[in-house]
This record gives structure tokens, sequence and C-alpha cells, in this order.
């Protein structure tokens, strides 16, 4: 393992005056470890990107803070993504079954509420993507 990756898992294990010491785990620290490289191999990639688009001849300080700040942004669209795509779907599930409930000849009282309760869902998650 990487000395200074170990040593960086081993002082954030240090206790405060109150709080007991905590050891991390084999498979907790193999996975830091990994989260770790897998993001500063993609935090190193995005950085020298950003320094050629740039024309730099090094690469600066301003352009490894950039391309963090992409690879953070990138991750919550993503999630705004996934937000507005069940959303739209869950409205869209509202909308066709509402529709057939109410327009049958008897329509049932529980299966509207939960046509309902699936249009609320599905409103909630696409306005939650829209305001993130």
């Amino acid at each position: 393992m990487n000395p200074m990756v170990e040593e960086e898992l081993h002082s954030t294990a240090q206790p405060t005056s109150e709080e007991p010491e905590l050891k991390f785990h084999e498979h907790a620290r193999d996975f830091a470890v990994k989260q770790i490289r897998d993001y500063g191999g993609q935090l190193i990639r995005e950085s020298v990107d950003t320094a050629r688009s740039r024309r730099h001849a090094l690469v600066l300080q301003k352009d490894v803070q950039y391309a963090a700040h992409r690879l953070h942004t990138e991750f919550r669209n993503r999630k705004n993504v996934l937000f507005q795509f069940l959303g739209a779907g869950l409205l869209g599930v509202f909308l066709q079954g509402f529709t057939a409930e109410m327009l049958s000849p008897d329509p049932g009282t529980w299966t509207v509420v939960v046509y309902v309760v699936i249009g609320f869902i599905g409103i909630f998650g696409v306005f939650w993507s829209l305001i993130r």
C-alpha cells in the first residue's frame, strides 16, 4: 500500500480527547484505498485534460481545482438525471393508470389512491431534480 495513503488513514483514525481510537477493518481499509486510487486517477486525468485544453505547460493548482469541481458536478448531475428519469416514469404510470381507472365503469377506490400516491412521488422526483 502507498505509505502516504496508509499514513492518512492512520491519522484520520486518531482519537480526539473524548473519542476512543478507531482502526479501519481490513475490508474497509482496502475499499477506502481502492476509492482513493480510483478518484485520484480520475482527478489526475481530468487535471491533465484541463491543463491541455488551457494550453498550460504544467498542471496548475487551479486546473486540479477545476477538475475536482467537474468530477463533483458530474456525479451530482447523474443523480439529478436519475431523479428526473424515475420521476417522469412514475408520472407516466400515474397519468395512464389514473385516467384508465377513472374512465372505467366502476373505479376502485384503493387503485385510484395508489395511482395518486405514485403521481405525487413522481412529481416529487422531478421537482427535486430541478431544484438541486
